[in-house]
């Protein structure tokens, strides 16, 4: 029986004879059967290919180009489009293909640039910059950064400035109404906790009474006390499940109305607020600057 494996540290074909008796004898082997299993792999280790013949290695690398190729030519197309609708300032349209082309990779910096060029309309205007989109695209285009801190550095900066002073003279305002508020739903649930407790309460007790009156119907001689009884129970359960549902709901919205009184864009103000926080946050990333959440974690774990 012969075996032939390839010696891993020099790179050999050894040839491996087995006798009937099980004694083995390893002979290295020639060049011709040496090419017989060497593989031809990437000089990166890909462990997708791992356990594929030769054929199947060549196969999917060949596949792996041509995407390569077919992202390449889109990625130049759409970049071309984008340099044509910028150069005729449309800026939006602009936008829409280059940040398609960023996609394709945050090292394609001529749709990184165009995509920045675009969206603060050739360096005129900074709004765009805080949309959902770019902020996104901010926190993975290193390019992006530095093309902003280089060519708009001064006004961010200035822009960073004003919202911080705003932030210092509204927040002071908006926590003072929050707490206010919040004194006035924890007193208005409170009210509302205690009816709908009185009225569970009042429900159970005119419930059982309710029960023990009809049990007792057929047990007297005179049935007319129990049914009546019955009757002014059962009334009187209805009542309390009535109230109980009433200030169940009430008490339901007064809940509502807390949780939504701790959200800090809850109201116009704070909705500002909020607004100038998120705005500080995208210039901390445009400035390469840990937002106050991330700062404020690390502080905690140093401590």
């Amino acid at each position: 029986m012969e075996e032939r494996i390839l010696d891993e540290d020099e790179g050999r074909g050894i040839r491996i004879k087995r006798t009937a008796d099980g004694e083995t004898d390893a002979v290295e082997g020639t060049e011709a059967e040496e090419e017989e299993v060497a593989f031809e792999f990437p000089e990166e280790y890909d462990e997708s290919l791992a356990g594929m013949t030769q054929t199947q290695v060549e196969e999917e690398l060949a596949r792996r180009e041509k995407a390569r190729q077919e992202a390449l030519e889109t990625y130049r197309r759409l970049t071309e489009e984008g340099n044509a609708l910028l150069a005729e300032e449309k800026f939006a349209e602009a936008e829409e293909k280059f940040a398609e082309a960023a996609m394709y990779g945050a090292e394609n910096d001529d749709a990184v640039i165009g995509l920045f060029t675009a969206a603060t309309k050739n360096f005129t205007d900074t709004e765009r910059l805080y949309s959902a989109e770019r902020a996104e695209d901010l926190e993975r285009l290193e390019t992006g950064r530095k093309l902003l801190r280089e060519k708009f550095g001064e006004r961010l900066s200035a822009e960073r400035q004003s919202y911080r002073e705003e932030i210092e003279t509204l927040r002071p305002t908006v926590e003072a109404k929050q707490a206010e508020r919040r004194e006035a739903f924890a007193a208005n649930k409170k009210h509302y906790v205690i009816w709908t407790s009185v009225s569970l309460f009042l429900a159970a007790v005119f419930a059982i009474a309710t029960a023990i009156a009809a049990d007792n119907i057929l047990k007297v001689s005179d049935g007319s006390v129990p049914i009546a009884l019955t009757i002014v129970f059962g009334v009187l359960t209805f009542v309390s499940v009535t109230m109980l549902a009433v200030f169940g709901l009430q008490l339901v919205g007064a809940n509502r109305l807390c949780r939504e009184n701790e959200k800090i864009d809850s109201t116009k103000d704070g909705a500002r607020l909020s607004e100038l926080s998120r705005r500080l946050d995208v210039l901390g990333v445009i400035f390469e600057e840990p937002s106050a959440a991330t700062a404020e974690t690390e502080e905690t774990e140093t401590f």
